[in-house]
């Protein structure tokens, strides 16, 4: 088999280049692999816009799981053929890494070397959310607000502590802004959504009984979020992985939701990254699928 292996050298700071290249290493005993380092979107984009030409089986990438999501809209923007041979192979290599739980990927290079060079693939939902799509799940309020303010240059030195760090300073400084939800007939006032295609959140944490195999989008809406709400929510997660158990979320299952900003455009995360602020926030479940190399 052919591979091309993409490595985001900004993904936590460069830290992992001898971790990512031991796996090249090990993977390139046996067969013929192409290795980019990236520093930025553009060069990624064109190594992917030039794929089609270059007959590979598989596409590897080393990063975090923002990078991923960026690779498979490019996937679809060029127009790729994502046919049923063709899969993608995650080398977790970011800060959060929710893909690597989602796929039961290991930190063994030689497991996971095995693991990029099987046949042993899965289908997996992609989300759209207005023009782009989603592969873990999309935050809009007060995760959104998070990862906004945090400085990229400042996460390659302090990796997930900077989460931590920002998030208390969102917790002591809460400002919400009305989000209108509207699912089906229903109409909802929010403060904080989470629409998750994901069974894991803010690392390998469950809060959703679902996975990125499961045919279905959990949503997760937060009205009149309090500090004290928030800290019990995190409890739920941290004790029992489940947010349902909560009386004050309302949880849905629906493949198309739509918000509105009501007085201040949404903050949106998408994948762990910021993708903006928008007055309005379609989401929808979409027949197109990618083929994920599992463990």
């Amino acid at each position: 088999m052919k591979f091309c292996l993409i490595y985001n050298k900004k993904s936590a700071g460069g830290r992992k280049s001898n971790f990512i290249k031991k796996i090249y290493k090990e993977i390139q005993k046996q067969h013929l692999v192409d290795f980019y380092e990236t520093k930025n979107e553009t060069h990624a984009s064109k190594i992917i816009k030039d794929l089609s030409n270059r007959g590979y089986n598989r596409l590897l990438l080393a990063g975090g799981d923002g990078s991923v999501s960026f690779a498979i809209n490019e996937l679809i923007k060029n127009n790729f053929d994502l046919n049923k041979d063709f899969a993608i192979g995650y080398i977790p290599a970011g800060t959060a890494n929710i893909l690597q739980a989602e796929l039961g990927m290991t930190k063994n290079i030689k497991q996971i070397a095995k693991t990029l060079t099987s046949n042993n693939f899965d289908k997996s939902n992609l989300i759209k959310i207005n023009e782009k799509y989603f592969v873990l799940m999309a935050g809009l309020g007060w995760d959104a607000q998070i990862v906004q303010s945090i400085d990229s240059s400042i996460k390659k030195i302090m990796g997930k502590l900077i989460f931590a760090i920002k998030g208390f300073e969102k917790f002591l400084f809460m400002r919400n802004k009305k989000i209108k939800t509207s699912i089906n007939n229903e109409t909802f006032l929010a403060d904080w959504i989470i629409c998750s295609n994901s069974k894991y959140y803010a690392g390998h944490h469950t809060i959703a009984k679902t996975n990125i195999f499961d045919d279905k989008i959990v949503t997760y809406i937060f009205r009149d979020l309090t500090r004290l709400k928030l800290l019990y929510y995190i409890y739920l997660i941290a004790i029992y992985g489940n947010l349902e158990k909560s009386k004050s979320v309302i949880t849905k299952y629906n493949n198309d939701i739509k918000f509105e900003g009501v007085d201040d455009k949404i903050p949106v995360q998408i994948d762990g990254d910021n993708f903006g602020n928008f007055e309005e926030i379609k989401i929808s479940k979409t027949n197109k699928k990618i083929n994920f190399l599992v463990k």
